[in-house]
């Protein structure tokens, strides 16, 4: 009897459920192969994501060069196409009106104040070399019309007189203000008739939009401030671009007023373009 038992647990030892080495193997095999199909499927959609990011910056960037130039282009006081790849332009900088004239300078009202509204709005400081337009009228049945010349020198005055509260260009408490004062060049042939308190005034900046080379295969559009027939450093605003020979920038005049301006972008098949009609405060 206990002879039987002894072979009964044998036998039970020898055929108790299991996976035998072959089975093991192939469960390895196979579990080996579910690991590289799911490491293929995740780098396929690392590497399509990868790419979507890298189309969507390189869109970004041509629509940032596109807002770029519109924005600029749109309210200049002048917009020269140069070929078909860039384009110089008088950004304005400031505006307002005259409180205080005479035959060498203008005076500008305050442009911060603590009380009321100032009448003068400015951006950026004005600098020799800026344009400095007037808007003058030779006489009552002539049109008004825009009169440009260059600033000679800027300096900056304070006090009641000019400009002060008697005027009505600043309240009592601003009297102490700073008043900018502008030396033109020349003063307009009109100005002894033109030229007076309250008359207009714009200040604007002359500047080139183009590609430019910015090292490492990249091109970028650049923006450089141009006066006294010189253009300055360049400046980046938007990109990368495509190359020139590329059509990384091109800009035409389709109408008075109107420009026709694309874009191309590396890593991107189409062209962005954009219609930019200028307004009429700016022509």
């Amino acid at each position: 009897m206990t002879r039987g038992v002894q072979r009964s647990a044998a036998w039970s030892a020898r055929h108790r459920p299991g996976f035998m080495l072959a089975e093991a193997l192939c469960a390895l095999a196979l579990a080996a192969l579910l690991g590289v199909a799911c490491a293929t499927a995740l780098g396929g959609v690392r590497r399509a994501m990868v790419a979507g990011e890298s189309r969507a910056r390189a869109e970004r960037a041509g629509i940032e060069a596109l807002e770029v130039i519109a924005a600029l282009a749109r309210d200049a006081d002048s917009v020269v196409v140069l070929g078909d790849t860039a384009v110089e332009l008088t950004v304005r900088i400031a505006s307002g009106v005259v409180c205080m004239s005479d035959s060498t300078s203008v005076t500008l009202p305050p442009v911060r104040v603590a009380t009321g509204k100032s009448l003068m709005a400015r951006v950026q400081p004005v600098e020799p070399g800026d344009e400095l337009r007037f808007l003058t009228r030779d006489s009552t049945r002539s049109p008004a019309r825009w009169e440009a010349v260059l600033v000679d020198s800027v300096g900056e005055r304070s006090g009641e007189s000019p400009c002060g509260s008697a005027g009505g260009y600043v309240d009592a408490a601003d009297a102490s203000a700073l008043r900018m004062r502008l030396v033109p060049r020349v003063m307009p042939v009109s100005a002894g008739s033109g030229v007076r308190a309250g008359t207009a005034v714009r200040i604007g900046r002359r500047g080139r939009l183009a590609l430019y080379n910015a090292g490492r295969g990249e091109w970028m559009l650049g923006w450089r401030r141009c006066a006294n027939g010189t253009c300055g450093v360049v400046q980046p605003v938007a990109g990368p671009l495509r190359t020139p020979a590329a059509g990384g920038l091109r800009i035409r005049e389709r109408a008075p007023g109107v420009l026709d301006v694309s874009v191309a972008v590396p890593g991107i098949a189409w062209v962005l373009a954009a219609d930019v009609t200028r307004t009429d405060v700016g022509r």
